[in-house]
């Protein structure tokens, strides 16, 4: 859920060697299916999406298909190989992230063209859609979709006298008091305070509260702005008035609101399941935990949160076009447009639906329908566009962090982040 650093120079050369390889076979269609991902290895969702795999199976008894799996962390590099040496590829998971990365290649097919853009638009609701756009086209699949959203413990909140989520950015700094009053030993906002990889998301998340952006889609620098002072000007406020703490990482934050000591910190969809696990108390915990949308600047603005999910992408045939009826489309379809496999997956694994049937027969869960509406208006890390996504979010998060502990201000702070990130967009931006 956070940018990871390790072998990311490996795999940006990897990605400019394959963007000068002129591309082969993406896909090999007929009657073998060829699939890579790396969930079906993962031990939570292994039994599960055998299962899935199995029932694909049953119904095509004409199609082969072929399953290969690598880590998360290998994912990336050895998509790029794959495509580098022709080998077979039909359906990839992919991480939303990852996705402006690999449409520069000009492999993925615009599922618009697949399933029709109405059709996607009536069975997944178009804010979770956008997760997988790029360029105006539908080149990912939503199979799990959520955000790096703001999770409340609804009874540190009761015990301080509040009887609902704050709404506004103003709302939640007198929640946060009444909370540090009632129980002056909490953290009233596990707010992320180290980390790069933590710190870039959650700075991101505020920063657009205030109406402002790190870059612009051609990758000119624009957080040294009125809207980037005052993100990490509010930032590092709520640490100085210790409303937040020094040395939080998001294992801390779920400790702590396990513990009932902190009231507020941003998470994965999956917060609800590691608050059952932290305190032990498994689902009698859920009562605790509500979903909610980052404060907002002011009333009637979009909450902000980080887009998190994972995404279906069809590789371009050989030759010809892919439709609806295509092996590699019905088996997307099969995962994550197929209201049993989403209910399954939910069911067994915690991962949301995306369907809006999938989504109603869950409508009794609030924690799930409150986060899958916030994370409508969710965006994706401004950092993943790039090639240095890595070297970015280390800058960004080093200038942060050297104001939270009060090393600079925050107007020194954004102005050396963003003298900082000049250079390094310079490498990257378009000529």
């Amino acid at each position: 859920m956070t940018i990871r650093t390790r072998g990311w120079k490996q795999f940006a050369v990897a990605l400019a060697c394959a963007l000068i390889v002129q591309p082969g076979p993406a896909s090999a269609q007929g009657t073998t299916l060829t699939y890579v991902g790396w969930s079906q290895d993962e031990a939570a969702s292994k039994p599960t999406l055998t299962a899935m795999f199995e029932g694909f199976q049953k119904a095509n008894p004409g199609v082969k298909l072929d399953v290969i799996g690598y880590p998360w962390a290998q994912m990336q590099q050895n998509l790029v190989l794959r495509l580098r040496s022709n080998q077979p590829l039909s359906v990839a998971q992919m991480q939303e992230r990852w996705l402006p990365t690999f449409a520069a290649l000009d492999n993925l097919v615009d599922l618009n063209d697949v399933y029709g853009k109405a059709n996607l638009e009536r069975q997944i609701n178009p804010g979770l859609l956008r997760l997988g756009q790029i360029g105006g086209k539908q080149i990912g699949l939503p199979w799990t979709a959520g955000s790096i959203g703001m999770v409340a413990n609804l009874k540190v909140l009761k015990d301080a006298g509040i009887a609902a989520p704050p709404a506004t950015v103003d709302e939640f700094v007198a929640a946060l008091r009444a909370i540090k009053k009632a129980q002056p030993q909490s953290v009233p906002y596990a707010m992320m305070t180290k980390n790069n990889s933590s710190l870039s998301p959650e700075f991101q998340v505020w920063l657009w509260t205030f109406g402002g952006q790190l870059l612009d889609e051609r990758g000119n620098v624009k957080v040294a702005s009125p809207a980037g002072v005052k993100a990490l000007t509010f930032m590092t406020d709520l640490v100085r008035e210790n409303l937040a703490a020094k040395d939080i990482d998001r294992p801390d934050a779920r400790r702590l609101f396990a513990q009932f000591q902190t009231a507020f910190y941003n998470d994965a969809p999956l917060a609800r399941g590691f608050a059952r696990n932290n305190s032990g108390q498994g689902a009698a915990f859920d009562a605790n935990v509500g979903a909610m949308a980052t404060p907002v600047a002011k009333a009637g603005d979009a909450p902000q949160s980080l887009a998190w999910g994972h995404l279906l992408v069809l590789l371009k045939p050989a030759s010809g076009t892919l439709t609806a009826e295509s092996p590699a489309a019905k088996f997307a379809a099969h995962l994550a447009l197929n209201t049993a496999s989403e209910l399954a997956y939910f069911k067994d694994v915690g991962l949301f639906p995306v369907t809006n049937d999938a989504l109603a027969a869950v409508a009794a869960d609030p924690y799930v329908t409150n986060w899958s509406r916030n994370a409508r208006t969710s965006r994706r890390d401004e950092t993943s566009n790039w090639a240095n996504a890595a070297d970015l979010t280390t800058i960004v998060g080093e200038e942060v962090q050297g104001a939270l502990l009060g090393q600079k201000s925050p107007q020194a702070a954004i102005d050396a982040m963003a003298s900082r990130l000049e250079p390094r967009m310079r490498e990257v931006r378009p000529k």
